[in-house]
């Protein structure tokens, strides 16, 4: 008996099925990887030779030195965030290298919007496509939790900060464009600030938990402010008001840097809002409180540094006070409080002249200057001292757009514009341009032309077989 040859397996037919499932999965593996971890997609090369420190005031395209310098922070803020709108978070300038952590979502709030409040005030294109990118960021960890509350889940926290500081920037971006697209988002999340309001009138901080955190309802105060001023719901003020009651009255140190700065902006805008004196009084007796504890004695570090107009420590988190007492400065002008103005001005101007000393604007300072220059780092004779987090940047510019708003060319003309030393001189080092973009496209070459290479391999020796048995 002969036995019947079996057909062959249609083994390419197989492989092709194969790679049409693994390609899309490679591809969708690829795009988690750099959402995730962001490694390969910085916005600029990364060590560019030819990098060289922009020069707006001298080209005349800022209107000021003070203008120049909240550019260059913003700079610094654009070139740290990579391609899925995610910031590169803390640079040690001294090392010269990223540290990689636990990633701080209310940090990336804040930065976004300080650059979309940077837009608004100079119109620069390139810092609301990149307060845009920080947006969409927070938009993949939206939260649903009914169909009027959503908010912001980041590595299984909830948190009213992060929604309160995306408010700000949303509301700043349609207060510049006039675009509603993202006023759906402010709604939501407003919601969930008022969701978490308790019965006594404080805001609990992690959606989930009952206590609170005073650095998050210091910005809620002024993420109600804005929401309410775009969207007119009753409901925040209600909740502002409610929340007044216990703020003004419980036992609270009031000269928490955590609740000050944002709670003065908050109440300030309230006050514009309604007319309502308590929220204007409320402002200044918290305002008044952190104008009393600025170091305004001529005293220097051992480096020679000038520490006059630093509050509360020779630190950068002294602009983290100044974004509250410019805006407290706006109210007191509107009126006409004499004294109040002449003690917000002064400490305003000092502070910034301490401010613009902790900016890296010198390139023989940096190894990289392309990552460090404009950043912001924490101060001079402090741990950390050459550390560049999002947040410093973020505070330092939104402090120097109050002055922007607040002073006029002649007063902005005699703000002294301090540079700071360090103790640190790097080896300067010839830098090329990083490989990893490149990897990327060969990778994704690779993706495309293996599938191709194979089907051609499979299609040549069908070729050969049926050329063999022809012969």
């Amino acid at each position: 008996m002969v036995k019947k040859k079996r057909k062959p397996k249609p083994r390419g037919f197989a492989i092709l099925f194969l790679l049409s499932i693994l390609l899309p999965v490679n591809v969708l593996l690829l795009r988690y990887l750099i959402f995730l971890f962001d490694p390969f997609c910085l916005k600029s090369f990364e060590g560019d030779p030819d990098w060289e420190p922009p020069e707006y005031y001298k080209d005349k395209i800022a209107d000021s030195k003070i203008e120049e310098i909240a550019r260059y922070g913003a700079d610094n803020l654009v070139f740290s965030q990579s391609c899925n709108g995610k910031y590169k978070y803390l640079y040690d300038a001294e090392n010269d290298k990223y540290i990689e952590g636990q990633y701080n979502i209310v940090r990336h709030a804040g930065a976004t919007y300080a650059l979309l409040d940077l837009y608004e005030e100079i119109g620069e294109e390139r810092y609301r496509e990149a307060g845009e990118a920080g947006l969409e960021y927070l938009f993949n960890f939206n939260y649903i939790i009914n169909n009027d509350v959503w908010a912001i889940n980041y590595n299984s926290k909830t948190k009213v900060g992060t929604v309160s500081l995306a408010i700000l920037g949303m509301v700043r971006y349609w207060e510049a464009t006039g675009d509603e697209k993202y006023n759906v988002y402010v709604e939501k999340y407003a919601n969930f600030i008022v969701y978490q309001q308790r019965d006594d009138g404080a805001f609990a901080g992690l959606y989930g938990e009952k206590k609170e955190k005073l650095y998050y309802s210091g910005e809620a105060f002024f993420a109600l402010a804005l929401a309410y001023d775009m969207l007119e719901d009753d409901d925040y003020l209600e909740a502002m008001e409610d929340a007044l009651d216990y703020y003004w009255t419980v036992d609270y140190e009031y000269d928490h840097a955590a609740f000050v700065p944002w709670a003065s902006s908050g109440l300030a805008k309230w006050y514009e809002l309604t007319d309502d004196r308590k929220f204007l009084d409320f402002c200044f007796e918290i305002t008044d409180i952190q104008i009393a504890r600025q170091s305004l004695v001529e005293e220097y570090d051992e480096l020679g540094n000038n520490l006059y107009g630093n509050i509360l420590g020779p630190t950068v988190n002294t602009g983290v006070y100044l974004e509250g007492i410019g805006d407290a400065l706006r109210v007191a002008k509107s009126v006409s409080d004499d004294e109040r103005i002449v003690n917000y001005y002064n400490c305003l101007k000092a502070g910034i002249e301490w401010i613009t000393a902790v900016q890296f604007r010198k390139v023989s300072q940096l190894d990289s200057p392309n990552r460090g220059f404009g950043g912001f780092h924490r101060g001079f004779d402090v741990d950390e001292a050459y550390h560049i987090r999002i947040d410093y940047t973020q505070h330092a510019i939104s402090a120097l757009i109050r002055v922007l708003r607040e002073f006029t060319d002649e007063e902005i003309k005699t703000i002294q514009i301090r540079n700071g030393k360090i103790d640190f001189d790097p080896e300067k080092v010839l830098l090329e341009e990083s490989p990893l973009s490149w990897w990327v496209i060969i990778l994704i070459i690779g993706l495309i032309a293996t599938p191709i290479f194979i089907v051609y391999l499979h299609r040549k020796k069908k070729k050969k077989k049926r050329k063999k048995k022809h012969n």
